[in-house]
């Protein structure tokens, strides 16, 4: 029997220990990744006194790397990325007693004294009814999020790429009888913009009925590190440099005011919050991301939408020495646990 589309799967549990696989915990809602080799094959050049090249080849390092996509992105699904790729000191905490309406605060350590931000490791188990595959020692390099709202009244989800890297890729057998893991839909619709001048005031001046479409992407710098060792693969990684860039399409005659602060090189903070339903009586679901930085570019008439100019924005985060800051996560969901 041929393996089939529809039996295809995506585990993944947390690791205890950083490269020692474990049982998966959940399956994962959204689209599974092609299953991709975690070898190069170089291929040894060499004088044969033949008319070829090459009569060996050899493996010298291993490396698994994917992308774990989600076009209809939940908000328990960015607990996984946050916390193997971003995490700091996150102890979620329930809000509103009894309903399980649980808040993630990462707020990344970006010095020194601050201290590393020790993100999780998850093995990955992948593949369909022929045959399972297992990827240990997982983290999340890239995290991107994605939305654009409707003008027809149709659908706005917000898409999650989530780049991972791992040891290897082997095969294994499934994790079973596993529940689908939650995922309550993120819409675009429900995404608001702020803009301030200073840490101190971030989320009290909203661009109100502005956002057209967004762009979001953190490079969290956690990255595998290769040393010499009796092994092929990798057996530590590192923190490096964080960054985060926030893409926009606005519909506001705020557009004039941004790019005079472009032009100025001023810094702003900016909060973009996507909001969700209510969790039991409790908080709504919701994202906040919090970001200090500089406008790169402004374009105030980048295209139009049935006759009115559209302004397109592009934001850089950077470091705020007065409020000691880079970007903070706020994630309020039902989900307690990794």
């Amino acid at each position: 029997m041929a393996a089939s589309e529809f039996f295809t799967i995506v585990q993944y549990g947390k690791e205890t220990t950083k490269g020692t696989a474990v049982a998966a915990a959940r399956i994962r809602a959204g689209v599974a990744p092609r299953i991709t080799t975690d070898s190069k094959v170089e291929l040894i050049p060499e004088q044969l006194n033949v008319r070829m090249k090459f009569r060996r080849a050899h493996v010298y390092e291993r490396l698994y790397q994917n992308t774990l996509s989600t076009p209809h992105a939940g908000f328990q699904q960015l607990v996984l990325p946050f916390l193997t790729g971003v995490k700091g000191n996150v102890t979620p905490t329930e809000q509103t007693p009894s309903q399980g309406d649980y808040l993630w605060t990462f707020t990344p350590n970006l010095t020194a004294a601050a201290g590393s931000n020790t993100p999780d490791s998850f093995t990955l188990q992948l593949g369909d009814d022929e045959q399972a595959w297992r990827a240990p020692y997982c983290m999340t390099p890239r995290i991107s999020l994605k939305g654009s709202v409707s003008q027809d009244g149709g659908a706005a989800p917000v898409s999650l790429e989530q780049e991972i890297f791992g040891r290897f890729i082997e095969e294994n057998a499934f994790t079973g009888a596993l529940s689908l893991e939650n995922s309550t839909p993120i819409n675009s619709k429900l995404a608001q913009l702020w803009v301030n001048s200073a840490w101190a005031s971030v989320g009290t001046t909203e661009v109100s009925d502005a956002l057209v479409d967004f762009g979001l992407e953190i490079i969290t710098g956690v990255h595998p590190v290769f040393r010499g060792a009796t092994t092929n693969y990798f057996n530590a990684h590192r923190e490096g440099e964080m960054d985060l860039t926030l893409a926009l399409t606005i519909d506001s005659v705020l557009r004039d005011e941004l790019l005079s602060s472009q032009q100025a090189g001023e810094l702003q903070v900016l909060r973009l919050k996507l909001n969700g339903p209510q969790i039991g009586t409790g908080v709504n679901h919701s994202l906040i991301v919090d970001a200090s930085g500089v406008w790169e570019d402004v374009t105030p008439r980048d295209s139009s939408d049935r006759g009115d100019n559209l302004a397109v924005l592009a934001f850089h985060c950077h470091y705020d020495m007065t409020g000691a800051k880079g970007f903070t996560i706020l994630l309020s969901t039902n989900q307690a646990t990794f």
